[in-house]
């Protein structure tokens, strides 16, 4: 009797642990993971500006579209930029304190970034501050501070140059190569049918010339082969592996990053050794027709790659040095 009372009573208390470790469990998953910052995912955003350590940008929307506020001219990338501000809208907190420390307790005296939000009507202050690996945030309006352990969006980060919209270097496949202008010099393809099957019998009957005939246009392939035009003269290669070299650096120039738009003038281009420029000119087909493009390659950028302008457009680009170095290496001289 006493063995079956403790049995009972084991159970019982198993049954009260089980309970309460349930209702932890279902109190746990009752509670929110995260808390809104404030109202800022209701907003209709009009106006976006935002510091960081190198400065403020401002931007407007104005049909669907932004601009930068202080430069209408400056063609912004509108994609990225609705990325940002739909970002900061989505914000959210691991948890909110609503009777905080002061703001200097949080490093919020001196934010990382601020960013102001507005619908037109109304304007709305997030400053953000980074301490460790929680970052503090709080609205304009109101005393409650939040805190997350979530990174901040990573276009806080950027300047200007980062949200400006350029076209990137057109694609084409090596067989749709036609002509290539660099610098001085002019590489132009040259397209010759060569037959490998021969006739082994010039007495054969009629019937089996044509036979043999009709075989041999069937094997006919066309050879590749380039027309180079420099300051020796004109001469016509072989596709061999410094040529495949010379069109590979044609095709593999990469852009990293945007410079400087709205560049015109001489002087302007000077600056970044425009003003005298490797020529790369590139004619190729499409399903449409031909199409070409012109690269301007200036001076380095003194760190990873080299100035360069895509058909005298204005904007100013950044390709990998890598690339630029490989398509200046490169000489047919011999070829």
């Amino acid at each position: 009797m006493k063995k079956q009372t403790r049995n009972l009573c084991i159970a019982a208390a198993a049954l009260v642990i089980l309970g309460g470790i349930y209702l932890a469990v279902s109190s746990r998953e009752e509670q929110p993971e995260t808390v809104a910052v404030g109202n800022l995912a209701d907003m209709d955003v009009t106006g976006f500006s935002y510091s960081n350590a190198d400065g403020t940008w401002n931007f407007a929307k104005t049909d669907g579209a932004w601009t930068n506020a202080d430069d209408a001219t400056c063609p912004i990338n509108n994609d990225t930029m609705q990325e940002l501000v739909d970002a900061i809208q989505g914000l959210t907190a691991d948890r909110s304190l609503e009777t905080p420390d002061d703001d200097a307790d949080y490093g919020l005296d001196d934010p990382d970034y601020t960013v102001t939000l507005s619908d037109g009507s109304e304007n709305v202050t997030l400053t953000a501050s980074v301490q460790d690996t929680v970052t503090y945030l709080k609205l304009s309006e109101g005393d409650t501070v939040y805190a997350t352990s979530s990174a901040l969006p990573e276009g806080l980060d950027n300047g200007l140059t980062d949200w400006i919209a350029y076209d990137n270097i057109p694609y084409a496949t090596e067989d749709s190569l036609t002509e290539i202008v660099w610098n001085d010099m002019t590489v132009t393809r040259v397209m010759e049918d060569t037959a490998e099957a021969e006739t082994e019998d010039s007495q054969a009957d009629t019937d089996e010339t044509a036979d043999e005939a009709g075989d041999s246009a069937e094997d006919e392939e066309e050879a590749v082969k380039w027309q180079i035009t420099d300051a020796s003269g004109t001469r016509t290669v072989e596709q061999d592996t410094t040529m495949d070299a010379f069109l590979n650096d044609v095709r593999g120039l990469y852009v990293l990053a945007c410079a400087d738009y709205g560049i015109a003038t001489e002087q302007e281009k000077q600056t970044y050794g425009l003003d005298d420029p490797d020529s790369l000119h590139v004619t190729y087909t499409t399903e449409d027709g031909t199409a070409s493009y012109t690269i301007a390659i200036g001076a380095s950028n003194g760190d990873d790659g080299y100035y360069a302008m895509l058909d005298d457009n204005g904007i100013v680009l950044v390709l990998e040095s890598a690339g630029v170095d490989a398509l200046r290496s490169v000489s047919l001289a011999d070829a």
